[in-house]
């Protein structure tokens, strides 16, 4: 079972994290530049929380607050090896089986809390947050290398940044449709601050005379 399971890590997974930065994609917090801040002296980056995209509800707030908080404790919140952070999980994910078994419960309380949005999540976003847990568990099962593979696929992080996306289109559709219905009325497009660009821009703007 082992062989299979190590050629999937190679062929696959591995290969699929340079589009997740190899690991590093914090999902709780962001290292914000100095130009950001206004300080042009001292450290070049500042380790701040991510923003919350605009436009949720209190309730979608607070419960990708809660899902991405997990997912840094999981995935990130201890130390960086060969620049892979760990977390609780890698941790957990040592101990052989059992602590792979404990690690997939832990995933699946995370994305079922993901659940707890406003109208639930849609089925086939639902199944894709269960098929990274499941992934994650079988790579896992691979002495050594599979905790490795663990560390670096990190179904918590993705998870999380599956809800984000999620949301952040979900209320990108509600501004579009209050757009619509406002028609011939002023409407000020929702800034959206958490990410970088949108930031740097609103800053920009506001800046000048």
């Amino acid at each position: 079972m082992a062989a299979p399971i190590a050629s999937f890590i190679g062929k696959r997974i591995l290969k699929e994290n340079v589009a997740n930065k190899f690991g590093q994609e914090d999902p709780y917090f962001e290292h914000v530049p100095a130009s950001r801040l206004g300080r042009a002296f001292g450290k070049k980056t500042q380790r701040r929380r991510k923003a919350i995209p605009p436009g949720l509800s209190d309730n979608d707030a607070r419960v990708l607050n809660r899902v991405k908080r997990r997912a840094y404790r999981l995935d990130y919140c201890l130390f960086n090896l060969c620049g892979i952070r760990f977390g609780w999980g890698s941790v957990i994910g040592l101990v052989p089986f059992f602590g792979d078994v404990l690690d997939a419960v832990l995933a699946m309380m995370v994305a079922r809390e993901c659940q707890r949005i406003d109208g639930g999540l849609p089925s086939y976003l639902h199944a894709k947050m269960v098929m990274n847990v499941i992934v994650d568990f079988l790579i896992g099962l691979v002495p050594f290398v599979g905790d490795l593979a663990d560390a670096v696929f990190k179904a918590n992080t993705r998870n999380a940044i599956l809800l984000e996306n999620y949301l952040r289109e979900k209320a990108a559709k509600a501004d579009r449709a209050r757009t619509r219905s406002q028609r011939g009325q002023s409407h000020d497009r929702q800034v959206d601050l958490s990410l970088p660009e949108e930031f740097d821009r609103y800053q920009n703007d506001t800046l000048e005379p």
